[in-house]
């Protein structure tokens, strides 16, 4: 036992260990550490990223604007050649008319309508005085290529007072049709259009549908002529019947 050892013992002093004080170490600021290289490696591989992903998405091409249409010019609607009671400010039938407005038939009968104009002319011009006028034309129309056809031929019928009966028959077997719907006609107009066959026909059909005293009204050359029926039937006898 060394002797300072053994003196303290006897004097009841413990001896104290030496305390080496060993140097802190230096703290460095977090801004002035060196990055680590894992993270720069990170770091540097984000605009790699993020330039491929910028070259991955498509870029949108610019929407071609669509040029404006060019300003079309409303077309007007054709109008039809022959509208209702289109011919009557023209005068085509004045003739005709006066003669019927004279007469002042009840009932009235037209074997062919021709283009459709005459039809509206009469009525129009005999319904103001007879609102109780039976009215009948006899045409086939287009089924044997006739000037105007059916449907067109109703639209100039639009806005008459009365509205015609229309029988799309042959001239002799719509003249029987019209006697059982109908009856008896005082006034009945044969279009110029008629062949010469046709009115052989009709001679021998027109006094089942006329009196005596019928008019027949036909055209010559480019006037309306009127002769009497060549039936045997008396106003006064069918009456009676």
């Amino acid at each position: 036992m060394p002797l300072k050892k053994l003196w303290n013992s006897l004097r009841g002093v413990t001896s104290q260990p030496k305390v080496t004080s060993e140097p802190t170490p230096a703290v460095t600021a977090p801004e002035a550490a060196a990055p680590k290289p894992a993270e720069r490696k990170r770091s540097a591989s984000k605009p790699a990223a993020k330039a491929k992903t910028a070259a991955a998405k498509p870029v949108a091409a610019p929407v071609a604007q669509p040029a404006a249409p060019a300003p079309v010019a409303k077309a007007k609607p054709a109008s039809p050649s022959r509208g209702v009671l289109s011919m009557l400010s023209r005068g085509e039938h004045d003739g005709l008319v006066k003669q019927l407005t004279k007469l002042q038939p009840s009932s009235v009968l037209e074997i062919g309508v021709g283009d459709g104009s005459r039809t509206p002319a009469v009525v129009h011009a005999l319904a103001a005085a007879n609102p109780a006028l039976k009215y009948a034309v006899i045409d086939q129309f287009e089924m044997v290529g006739g000037t105007v056809k059916l449907r067109d031929f109703h639209g100039q019928l639009a806005g008459l007072a009365i509205r015609p009966s229309i029988i799309p028959e042959t001239a002799a077997r719509g003249v029987v049709t019209v006697l059982h719907r109908l009856g008896m006609m005082d006034a009945i107009i044969l279009d110029p259009s008629l062949d010469a066959e046709t009115l052989a026909e009709l001679d021998t059909v027109l006094s089942k549908v006329s009196y005596a005293d019928t008019m027949i009204l036909r055209q010559t050359n480019g006037k309306w002529q009127s002769t009497a029926s060549n039936s045997t039937t008396l106003r006064a006898t069918r009456r009676a019947a």
